[in-house]
C-alpha cells in the first residue's frame, strides 16, 4: 500500500536522439513509455519525480527534450542529475535553463515533504567512473551543517559503495571515502539513492540506506565478474515518506503495485 507522500525514482532511461535507437536490442524510448504507462496514475499522486542520471545515452539536445516532454505529460515536479552519459552541460540547459561555467557541478538542493534533498552530480566528461571533488564535498558538508535537524536524502548517479560487481565497481565514485566520511557524521541523512549500476542495491551504514534504483532501460546481472544482462524487467523505486523516517519498494514492469 503506498503512503499518503510518497515520490518515485527514475534512473538510466538512456534516451539516443534518434527515437528509435536500439542499443543490444532493446530501444530505451518504448520501454521508458511502457513504465509509465503501467504506473498509470500512480505518478500523478507523487510528489514528484527524481531522476537519478544517465538521462541520456549520448548527450543530444534532442534525447533531453524528449525526456521532458515524456515526464512533464505525468504533471508533478520532476528533478533531473546527470551521470556519466550524460552531458551535464546540455542537459542543464536543455533541462533546467541553467547555464553551467566551465568546470562548474551541477549540485542542486530543495525541499519537499519535510525532508531536504540534496542532488549532487559524480559525472566526469568522458568518463565512465565518477567523482565528486573536493569542492563539491565542501559544498556537502556546508548543506548539511546548515540544516541537521531536518530528515535529508542525498542524491547522485554513481554508486557510492561497491555493489559485488567486479566489472561495474571500477566505475563507482572514485573519491567515494571522502563522501562517505561526510555522510557517516551526518545522522539526519536517512538515504542515499544512486543509480548507474541498473539493478537493485540495498544496503545500511550506520543507520543509512543505500538503494539503487532498477534501469527503465535493460538491467545488469548482480554480481557478476563481467558486463552480463539480467532477464529482470525494468523497473522504478518508489520512495514513502512521514515526518522523520522512511519506506521504499522496487516496482518493475508486470507487477501489481498495490494502492
Amino acid at each position: 500500500m503506498l503512503p499518503e507522500k510518497f515520490f518515485i525514482q527514475i534512473s538510466d532511461t538512456h534516451l539516443f536522439e534518434d527515437p528509435q535507437a536500439r542499443l543490444w536490442d532493446v530501444a530505451p524510448d518504448p520501454m521508458l513509455d511502457r513504465a509509465l504507462h503501467a504506473l498509470g496514475e500512480i505518478v500523478q499522486r507523487a510528489a514528484f519525480v527524481l531522476v537519478t542520471g544517465d538521462c541520456s545515452a549520448d548527450g543530444s539536445p534532442a534525447s533531453y527534450r524528449r525526456l521532458a516532454q515524456k515526464l512533464s505529460a505525468l504533471n508533478v515536479p520532476v528533478h533531473y542529475m546527470p551521470g556519466n552519459h550524460d552531458d551535464a552541460a546540455t542537459m542543464s540547459r536543455v533541462l533546467l535553463a541553467r547555464d553551467l561555467k566551465a568546470g562548474e557541478k551541477l549540485s542542486q538542493t530543495f525541499e519537499a515533504c519535510g525532508w531536504r534533498f540534496i542532488l549532487l552530480d559524480s559525472s566526469i566528461r568522458g568518463q565512465e567512473s565518477g567523482g565528486l571533488g573536493a569542492s563539491q564535498r565542501a559544498w556537502l558538508r556546508e548543506s548539511l551543517a546548515a540544516a541537521k535537524g531536518v530528515p535529508t536524502i542525498v542524491c547522485v548517479h554513481h554508486n557510492p559503495l561497491p555493489v559485488g560487481s567486479a566489472w561495474l565497481d571500477p566505475m563507482m565514485i572514485a573519491d567515494a571515502d571522502g563522501l562517505l566520511e561526510i555522510l557517516d557524521a551526518s545522522p539526519h541523512v536517512r538515504a542515499v539513492l544512486f543509480g548507474h549500476v541498473h539493478q537493485v542495491f540495498e544496503e545500511q551504514r550506520d543507520g543509512t540506506h543505500y538503494l539503487s534504483a532498477p534501469s527503465t532501460f535493460f538491467q545488469f546481472k548482480p554480481n557478476s565478474q563481467d558486463f552480463e544482462r539480467d532477464d529482470r524487467q525494468p523497473g522504478v523505486r518508489l520512495i514513502g515518506l512521514d515526518a522523520q523516517a522512511m519506506t521504499t519498494t522496487v516496482w518493475r514492469l508486470g507487477e501489481r503495485l498495490r494502492t
